[in-house]
C-alpha cells in the first residue's frame, strides 16, 4: 500500500496468464514481453508483508473461451491488480470490482493521512474508535490468528516496521531502539467490542427504539490498553479484498475468472471441460526461477518469502516479515511457504504464521478451525521443500528437486 516502494519488486503473478493457442491479451499496461509468452508487471509491494505469488508463485492461467472484454488492470493496494473476467467481462462489472478495491484500500492505508487504518491508530488509545465492519472482520481475523500462533502473527508490529525502514529507508537498528519499539508490539493491548450483546428494539423501558438509536447501539469499536500501539494489518488485508472480489462474482453469476492482487492470487470456477489452472510456483532461492507447478481450481495461492521484499547490510540480508518476539526479521530456516486455501484472507495470516513459527508448527495449526482445511508448500534456505500429502499428484517439481511429503 505504500507507492513509496514503487519498482522494489516484480509482480510476476499479476500479470502471468497462458492463453489458448490463437488468443493472447495484454494482462497489464505495465510491460509486455511478446505476444506468445509471458506478460510482467513492475510494482511495489504492501508496507508490512506482501503475500505475493508475484515474486514466489508466477501464475499461469488457460484461457476459457471468448471475452466480451480483456483484462483489466489498476494500481491500487501499493502494487499491480489484475482481474481477469472470462466470458463475463462487462465493463460496469470491471467498474464494481475495482471501486471496490479503492474502497478497501482507503481504508486499510497506512501511508494516507485519511484512511481509516490512520485514524484508529491516532485515536485508539485516548478513547474507542468507532470502525466499519470491513474493518472490524479484518482486524479481529487478525487478533484470533495472533491468538493461534501465540503471537507469531501480530497486528500491532506496526512500531517494528517503521522503526526498520520498510517502505522508506530500511536499516538495521541498534538492539535498544529495537527493544523499546517491542514494548509497543502486542495484540493483547487491542481491545475489540462489536457491541451490546441480546441487542433488541426496545429500551430499559421498554419503549420502541428508533432506527438510528437501535444502529448507533450496536457500533463496533476498537481501542487500545495503551498509546503507542500501531495497527499495520497489510499481512492480511489484501487477502480480504481478494475475498471480497469473490463474493461480487458469485453474486453476478460469473463462471470464471483469475484475479491478482500483486500476488494474492484467487483462481476462480474452472476451466472449460473442468480441467485445473496451472500456477508456477517461484523458486525463493533462485530469482525469476520456477520450481514447481502446482494444479487448483476455486482455491486462492499465497505464498510469503523473505525474498520477496529485503535489504542487505554489511553483507547479511534482512527481509520484511518480522519476529514480534525477537524484533528481528523472522528466522524460522524457511525460504517461502505457499497456502493453498479456499479463503485468501486465511491463507494470507497462515503463510505468514507458519513463515515465522517453521515448519515444526504447522501440524498444530492444522487442528485449528480457524486455519480450515489447507495445504501447503514450504521450502527451506538451502531449497529442501516439504509438501503436504494433499497435493500429491498436483504439484510437479520443474527441476527435478526431491520433495518430502508429511
Amino acid at each position: 500500500m505504500n507507492p513509496a516502494n514503487k519498482g522494489r519488486r516484480s509482480f510476476w503473478a499479476a500479470a502471468q496468464f497462458f492463453f489458448e493457442k490463437n488468443i493472447f491479451t495484454t494482462l497489464t499496461r505495465a510491460a509486455i514481453k511478446t505476444a506468445s509468452k509471458t506478460i510482467t508487471a513492475a510494482a511495489t509491494k504492501t508496507a508490512c508483508k506482501t503475500i505475493t505469488v508475484a515474486a514466489a508463485c508466477a501464475l499461469f492461467f488457460a484461457s476459457c473461451g471468448m471475452r466480451t472484454l480483456p483484462p483489466q488492470t489498476e494500481y491500487t493496494f501499493g502494487t499491480v491488480c489484475s482481474i481477469n473476467l472470462y466470458q463475463s467481462g462487462t465493463a460496469d462489472l470491471y467498474v464494481k470490482l475495482f471501486a471496490r478495491l479503492r474502497e478497501l484500500n482507503d481504508i486499510f492505508n497506512n501511508y494516507s493521512d485519511s484512511s481509516e487504518i490512520t485514524r484508529v491508530n491516532q485515536n485508539a488509545a485516548a478513547e474507542p474508535v468507532a470502525v466499519s465492519q470491513d474493518f472490524y472482520i479484518v482486524l479481529k481475523t487478525a487478533l484470533d490468528f495472533a491468538r493461534l500462533s501465540d503471537g507469531a502473527f501480530d497486528p500491532t508490529v506496526g512500531p517494528l516496521v517503521r522503526l526498520w525502514g520498510f517502505g522508506k529507508e530500511p536499516r538495521v537498528p541498534s538492539q535498544e531502539e529495537i527493544e523499546a519499539a517491542k514494548k509497543f508490539v502486542g495484540w493483547q493491548n487491542v481491545i475489540l467490542d462489536d457491541g451490546p450483546k441480546g441487542l433488541t428494539d426496545q429500551d430499559a423501558g421498554g419503549n420502541q427504539k428508533s432506527d438510528t438509536d437501535q444502529k448507533v447501539a450496536a457500533v463496533q469499536t476498537v481501542r487500545f490498553a495503551k498509546a503507542g500501539i500501531r495497527l499495520d494489518l497489510g499481512a492480511i488485508a489484501k487477502g480480504y479484498a481478494a475475498d471480497c472480489l469473490v463474493d461480487i462474482l458469485h453474486e453476478q453469476d460469473v463462471k470464471r475468472a483469475s484475479i491478482s492482487l500483486g500476488g494474492n492470487v484467487y483462481v476462480y470456477g474452472k476451466k472449460p471441460g473442468g480441467s485445473l489452472w496451472n500456477v508456477a510456483i517461484r523458486d525463493p532461492n533462485r530469482p525469476g526461477q520456477n520450481s514447481f507447478l502446482l494444479k487448483t481450481q476455486n482455491a486462492t495461492v499465497v505464498t510469503s518469502g523473505a525474498y520477496e521484499r529485503f535489504f542487505e547490510q554489511d553483507g547479511k540480508i534482512y527481509g520484511h516479515i518480522f519476529d514480534p518476539a525477537t524484533g528481528f526479521p523472522a528466522q524460522s530456516g524457511l525460504a517461502s511457504v505457499t497456502i493453498v486455501s479456499q479463503t485468501s484472507m486465511i491463507a494470507d495470516a497462515l503463510s505468514t504464521s507458519l513463515f515465522v513459527l517453521g515448519l515444526q508448527k504447522i501440524p498444530a495449526i492444522r487442528q485449528s478451525p480457524l486455519a480450515g482445511a489447507f495445504e501447503c508448500v514450504c521450502v527451506d534456505e538451502r531449497g529442501k521443500t516439504w509438501a503436504s500429502k494433499g497435493l500429491k499428484g498436483r504439484l510437479t517439481p520443474l527441476a527435478g528437486q526431491a520433495v518430502e511429503w508429511f
